[in-house]
């Protein structure tokens, strides 16, 4: 690891060594986040909002396919001329043949037989096939929302709770922040994208804060741990913190790589009913790793830092 990491560099207030000095750039860093997220906030009011998955609205979703190769435009224009112009269609794979119609709302009866109509009329010479039908009634999308956000509440209660009884405040409240940046920032994403707010959207936000969480926990750990070892010796909170992140590094990339390699399997080979829950989780992996490094540290360093000033007036 030393030939990946190059040689150690010495703190200039102390004689403690590390090889980067992940800190020295933390404003910018911070920044560039508060760029991002106010970034996209602005795009939620310009693009009037998300875009929910029948899971949350109610309606249908519908698996078609041609029998030859058709733009997914000429798809789209068909299932307009029939009546839902609001619909979201996907194409499935790379034939061209197969697609996924979303229609939300409330569905009236005969939707099969009317939209194999709309299609073949407007797209003459094709036989039409309907390979699946979902439907999701308003009351069950009601459930949906509802349990959806429970779950979100409830992980974030769970894990502030364990950061309380774990770390004193300074750590718990950088964590915190760190969560909470990691969720605006895959909430901004999936805006920006045009990607659907769905359950498997629900189920990466979930998991990558899972993540994020462990990997902050494990740097947080470690610099607790040289507090107690370092501080009594002259060395700086902000060199402690450096040193156990540098001590923490390779731990951090070899476990965010081997779970980038898992998600990118999934994103490459699972099909696109996976592919938006797999390309969050990557954004969100990557994200997660950053914010434990350059969120979750700077800002559990200035709470100490507030603490201190004001303790010596």
């Amino acid at each position: 690891m030393h030939l990946i990491f190059g040689e150690a560099m010495q703190s200039s207030t102390s004689n403690v060594k590390y090889r980067f000095d992940f800190l020295k750039y933390r404003y910018i860093w911070l920044a560039v986040s508060l760029l991002y997220l106010i970034a996209g906030v602005a795009a939620y009011f310009v693009m009037g909002g998300f875009q929910y998955h029948i899971d949350f609205t109610g309606g249908a979703e519908i698996t078609v396919a041609l029998d030859n190769q058709v733009d997914i435009s000429k798809v789209r224009s068909a299932v307009a001329s029939g009546g839902w112009k609001e619909a979201i269609i996907q194409e499935m794979g790379n034939t061209k043949k197969e697609f996924l119609i979303r229609l939300g709302g409330k569905i009236e009866s005969g939707l099969e037989s009317k939209m194999q109509k709309a299609i073949t009329e407007y797209i003459p010479g094709n036989k039409l096939e309907i390979r699946n039908v979902q439907w999701v009634g308003a009351e069950v999308s009601a459930d949906t929302t509802w349990n959806a956000i429970y779950a979100i509440i409830l992980s974030i209660l769970i894990l502030l709770l364990y950061l309380a009884f774990r770390f004193e405040f300074a750590f718990g409240f950088g964590a915190i922040i760190a969560m909470l940046h990691d969720i605006l920032f895959i909430l901004a994403f999936v805006l920006v994208t045009g990607e659907q707010v769905s359950l498997h959207v629900l189920a990466s936000i979930l998991a990558v804060l899972g993540y994020s969480a462990n990997d902050t926990i494990v740097i947080f750990s470690r610099i607790r741990e040289n507090f107690k070892k370092l501080s009594g010796q002259g060395v700086s909170d902000y060199d402690i913190a450096n040193l156990s992140i540098n001590q923490t590094l390779t731990r951090t990339v070899l476990t965010s790589f081997a779970t980038i390699l898992s998600v990118l399997a999934i994103l490459f080979l699972g099909g696109e009913s996976l592919r938006g829950l797999s390309l969050i989780m990557f954004i969100g992996i990557v994200v997660g790793t950053y914010s434990s490094i350059y969120i979750a540290s700077p800002v559990m360093l200035a709470v100490r830092y507030y603490k201190e000033l004001h303790a010596t007036k």
